[in-house]
């Protein structure tokens, strides 16, 4: 494998030169994983960051008593495991494949010593974490803003696929853990959508099926 390319949809080597992708890919490995595979969980000891080319990744939390909070969405071109840069020893959280994933790997001190030869990646680093730090601030704006209508018809939009299938792997429970809502309220509203025309059940899917419809909603 010698095609690097990929490595410009990523946030964090979007401004790099092209002999410096170069340099970077070849500090890089390489791992497939299953769906429904773990890749690290909450607590274990890392040493490496994550860049997600091929499939789905989603970040979650357990909470005391047992349940899983989706904190995130992890789709390709997006790099996770990066607070392992950053002195800290372990992952916060957990990381599970939610369709057969290929990941390219970039171990800590690799990352490091680059970074002392070649500071310029910082900016991309730093771009990184803003556009994080966007997605967080949104999602809290969100969740403290919007009514429980608009707060699934955000995330149906935002967890869909190309082809408008959303909720593949999620149940409404989850959702409503996701959304800070009732499962009772996701279910109503759900079913709102559906007499409306705006989705439909597909199996254990939800396929959007007017996705102008669903946008109009939030206006």
């Amino acid at each position: 494998m010698t095609d690097f390319n990929f490595l410009k949809s990523f946030l964090i080597f979007s401004d790099l030169k092209k002999s410096q992708l170069e340099d970077i890919f070849e500090l890089l490995s390489e791992k497939s994983f299953k769906k429904g595979e773990t890749i690290f969980l909450a607590g274990d000891k890392g040493d490496s960051m994550f860049f997600l080319r091929e499939g789905k990744v989603k970040i979650t939390r357990t909470s005391p008593d047992g349940k899983e909070h989706i904190v995130k969405f992890i789709e390709p071109g997006e790099v996770f495991g990066e607070v392992i840069l950053f002195g800290h020893e372990r992952y916060p959280a957990n990381t599970i494949c939610l369709e057969d994933s290929r990941l390219s790997i970039l171990k800590r001190d690799d990352f490091k010593e680059y970074f002392l030869q070649h500071p310029e990646i910082g900016w991309g680093m730093l771009k990184t974490m803003a556009d994080k730090l966007y997605f967080s601030q949104s999602r809290i704006e969100s969740l403290a803003l919007l009514d429980s209508k608009s707060k699934i018809i955000q995330a149906l939009l935002e967890m869909s696929s190309e082809d408008d299938v959303a909720l593949e792997e999620m149940s409404q429970q989850q959702l409503a853990n996701y959304l800070g809502l009732t499962r009772e309220t996701v279910s109503r509203n759900l079913s709102q959508l559906k007499d409306d025309d705006l989705i439909e059940n597909i199996g254990r899917k939800i396929h959007i099926k007017n996705r102008e419809g669903l946008e109009a909603e939030l206006l």
